[in-house]
């Protein structure tokens, strides 16, 4: 990571799409669990992306 870096090449954009890729198909509290994550960033970047999670409860049967 770090000679990636050197070489000028930004890898927090990458990260970020990554984690909004597994927000898309994955409830928030599991990619917060596990990956390190707290919940509330988890949700926040899931809000940016675009879920709405917060229905996902209700849905459930």
């Amino acid at each position: 990571m770090l000679r990636l870096r050197g070489l000028g090449i930004e890898l927090l954009g990458a990260r970020n799409t990554a984690l909004d890729e597994h927000l898309s198909v994955t409830p928030p509290p599991l990619i917060a669990d596990a990956l390190g994550y707290s919940y509330q960033v988890a949700f926040l970047h899931a809000d940016a992306a675009g879920e709405a999670w917060a229905r996902y409860a209700g849905e459930r049967t």
